[in-house]
């Protein structure tokens, strides 16, 4: 993960390790507690000019609490909702074309899905009660990584709802399928539905999703939006169009969308579209039974968004596909990178803030030695 203007800050290692970002936390922990300078959110570029909010000590047991605070480590980089830009990596900058449609947090209305028919509880698994982070499986990685982005222990960042469903599977098709139902039905408790394939990330977790709302131009009318795919022959449908993938869905809530993933599920059966039967087992699934036939079917203005591959799939190491996943990452070809995804939003916001405390407690940390020479003069003397 690289920081948005790579020659104003310092970049932690590429072979960092979960150790590491451990030990940072913990001692975060500890100096959280000291005063720190009010947060100055203006500036889109938070992460090479923040500053932190004001924490101050309490008796309050709940406040030694990881769930209470974990989250202050982020808070302080929140990225405005309503900001004109955000300046992504590479300093590449992102401006909105329209005036923000959302203004204000979303909340809970909003929820992050991870849906899966696995058990998941062999080892490194997310749903071993136990696991050794070096037995991790991309799979968990890339589950925490959602999980961090909304949730953060119960207490909120974001203060969106996360959901994992452990699905039941289908008979009759490839279980990829399971993704559209289980939507389906989260559609009828959130306004908005956000479903993430397990090796798909995001990439600046100070950044809100309704940021990426206005940036994405989602309206009152939009149905569903997913990003394209590489422009490559075989990851085009029928009509020659780029593939949408279903790596990385943003559902909103309607009757017409109820309806969509109705005829998306029941695609497979031919009462509607000749030939769908195909998708059942053969790749891309619900992926080409979608791009084939509904996208054309819901084409009205805003109904279904096709958001830029650069932005919303794949990852700088692939780059030549012109798809290197600036706001959401989506490893492909290389699920491992999920879990150096997830040490770097751990460890690089942390180290931020280890960073800033220092600087804030330097007359107690810092011994200025640099008046005097070596060897020491008669009389010289260093208190330390």
């Amino acid at each position: 993960m690289q920081f948005p203007t790579p020659e104003r800050r310092r970049r932690l290692p590429a072979n960092c390790r979960w150790p590491l970002s451990l030990v940072l936390v913990l001692v975060t922990f500890f100096v959280i507690f000291f005063a720190y300078n009010s947060p100055s959110l203006g500036d889109s570029n938070i992460l090479s000019s923040y500053s932190l909010e004001d924490i101050k000590p309490s008796s309050d047991p709940r406040h030694s609490d990881l769930r209470r605070l974990i989250p202050q480590i982020y808070k302080p980089f929140i990225h405005p909702i309503t900001a004109e830009s955000f300046i992504g990596d590479n300093n590449v900058e992102y401006k909105l074309t329209q005036p923000p449609r959302f203004t204000k947090p979303l909340g809970r209305n909003v929820l992050l899905l991870d849906v899966d028919t696995r058990s998941l509880d062999g080892e490194g698994g997310m749903m071993r009660d136990e696991i050794d982070y070096h037995a991790l499986t991309p799979h968990t990685a890339g589950m925490l990584g959602h999980y961090l982005y909304v949730r953060r222990f119960l207490a909120m960042i974001h203060g969106y709802d996360y959901k994992f469903i452990q699905a039941p599977s289908y008979t009759d098709r490839h279980q990829t399928w399971v993704k559209v139902p289980m939507i389906r039905e989260a559609l009828k408790t959130y306004d908005y539905v956000v479903f993430m394939d397990a090796d798909a990330v995001f990439n600046h977790h100070h950044l809100p999703l309704e940021w990426l709302f206005n940036h994405w131009n989602i309206t009152s009318e939009t149905l569903i939006a997913m990003a394209l795919d590489p422009s490559m022959d075989f990851n085009k449908d029928e009509h020659g169009n780029v593939n949408l993938n279903t790596g990385f869905i943003i559902a909103q809530a309607s009757p017409r969308a109820t309806e969509m993933f109705n005829i998306w599920e029941d695609c497979v059966t031919e009462d509607r579209y000749a030939n769908c039967s195909k998708w059942r087992y053969e790749w891309s699934h619900e992926q080409a039974a979608f791009s084939n036939y509904l996208r054309y079917e819901y084409s009205g203005e805003s109904e279904v968004i096709s958001l830029p591959c650069a932005e919303a799939n794949g990852y700088p190491s692939r780059a030549e596909l012109g798809c290197t996943g600036e706001f959401v990452r989506h490893f492909w070809q290389d699920k491992g990178q999920t879990v150096s995804a997830l040490q770097d939003a751990v460890t690089q916001y942390t180290t931020l803030r280890l960073h800033e405390q220092f600087h804030n407690q330097l007359e107690h940390t810092l011994v200025n030695a640099t008046d005097t020479t070596l060897p020491l003069q008669s009389g010289e003397e260093v208190v330390i």
